[in-house]
């Protein structure tokens, strides 16, 4: 199959470039695990330590030119983390709701005991009193308030009939015996069900916690419901649901797009172009300012950037490893043919020990897909030797399958798309570029002399 061909190319630098794209990448993911991490508290130094190792580990494989292992591994990398992100904001959700279900416990508790203590007709000192009774005091606040109180109740609490004199007597008496702890005590107090209103709310406050999105604004509401009486609560809970909802559906948007920024800011700052440059400061900037709203069309603007970059990239390489490798096969390839491919579409390389053959390489402009065949240089109008031509084209087969060797040699990859048999159709001839040269050189040293015009 010597006939024309066409071909796809991927050089090293283009197999190196895609590494580099997903190690960035893989660079955003651990900043975003690390962000939501320490947001949430659930992850430590050493969590964060290993995670660095592991990309640390994925880096030396670009290094080692094990490429392929290397973007397996970095796709399940990035995958694990965010997959265990999801599952630490699941947890901090989780302890979020479990801190506001044992807040509310403590408060009943703290309730219960100052009736207790004002049943029994025991001064309260006025800090203890103020926590109590507090609707803002925290659960440890709570739990240290409860606890100084349980040492003012009597060892045994004497009748609610008994006189002042008798709560004295039993108050001695007991003096020196074991007080029930603050958890015993707790322990013996009737366990309320839990609202199933309230349980929601508290489900989907721990959302908003976990995704790290303030949710102060719902205080008051909350403070409502947990106000209203039972009966009513259900009914009053279904319009603070659906805004809490809707908190957790836009904070989780947000959230992804950040993390889509964060992955085209990575790619973007390994290219060099002042338009890469410009977008980076945009995502820069609206990543510290999560209220703007021009997010996703930055993501569309660097996606667009990256990829017209990219293919810029590759194709460059490709005709650069093309060139290189026919040059090493004996085609003469001086300076600029590069240039002149990209502008005309297409270049003639002239075989230095047969002047009157070479090859046409067409393509790798807009597309991957190269087309390469054996050409005749000369005039069409002289006369051809058939059998010739056709030699010329099987020789060509067996240096193309070197060109494949010199590409693969040096990282890279050549596979074939198709290929027409020798002798299929005429070796197609072309003009002689040198004259094509000469003559445009002629043409504009005449166009540049001056005209003499009659007077």
């Amino acid at each position: 199959m010597s006939g024309p061909k066409a071909f796809r190319i991927v050089t090293r630098a283009e197999i190196i470039a895609i590494c580099r794209r997903n190690l960035a990448r893989l660079d955003a993911a651990v900043e975003s695990w690390t962000s939501a991490g320490r947001r949430n508290g659930t992850i430590e130094q050493n969590d964060i330590e290993k995670v660095i190792a592991r990309r640390d580990e994925l880096r030396r494989l670009l290094e080692a030119d094990r490429f392929v292992e290397l973007q397996k591994q970095v796709a399940a990398e990035i995958g694990f983390l965010q997959v265990d992100s999801e599952r630490r904001v699941e947890r901090a959700a989780e302890i979020a709701a479990r801190s506001k279900r044992d807040l509310r416990r403590s408060r009943a508790a703290a309730e219960a005991l100052l009736q207790r203590l004002q049943a029994l007709k025991v001064e309260i000192p006025a800090d203890i009193r103020s926590e109590l009774s507090g609707s803002s005091a925290s659960s440890e606040r709570l739990e240290a308030a409860m606890a100084r109180a349980l040492l003012l109740l009597p060892s045994q609490a004497a009748p609610d009939t008994a006189t002042d004199r008798q709560r004295e007597l039993a108050s001695q008496l007991g003096a020196g015996e074991r007080r029930d702890t603050l958890q015993e005590w707790i322990s013996r107090q009737p366990e309320e069900m839990e609202d199933p209103a309230l349980a929601r709310v508290d489900a989907v406050l721990g959302e908003l916690r976990g995704l790290g999105i303030d949710s102060s604004l719902f205080a008051d509401r909350v403070a409502l419901l947990e106000a209203e009486p039972p009966a009513r609560r259900s009914l009053v809970a279904d319009s603070l649901l659906l805004d809490l909802a809707a908190a957790v559906k836009d904070g989780r948007a947000r959230a992804k797009l950040a993390d889509e920024l964060r992955a085209r800011r990575a790619e973007l700052s390994v290219m060099k172009s002042p338009q890469a440059a410009l977008l980076l400061s945009e995502i820069d900037q609206t990543l510290t300012s999560p209220a703007s709203s021009n997010g996703q069309e930055l993501v569309k603007r660097a996606d667009l950037l990256i990829e017209e970059e990219f293919k810029a990239m590759a194709a460059e390489e490709r005709r650069r490893a093309v060139l290189e490798g026919l040059a090493s096969l004996g085609y003469e390839v001086s300076e600029g043919m590069a240039t002149a491919w990209v502008q005309n579409g297409h270049i003639v390389l002239r075989k230095a020990a047969n002047a009157g053959y070479g090859v046409e390489l067409l393509g790798g402009s807009r597309s991957d897909l190269l087309q390469v065949r054996a050409v005749g240089i000369g005039s069409s109008a002289e006369a051809r030797d058939a059998n010739r031509d056709r030699d010329m084209e099987t020789i060509w087969c067996g240096e193309f399958d070197r060109l494949k060797a010199l590409v693969a040699k040096a990282g890279g990859n050549l596979a074939m798309e198709f290929a027409r048999p020798a002798g299929q159709f005429p070796l197609k001839i072309v003009p002689d570029p040198d004259a094509s040269h000469e003559a445009a050189a002629i043409e504009r040293s005449y166009l540049s002399l001056p005209v003499n015009r009659p007077n």
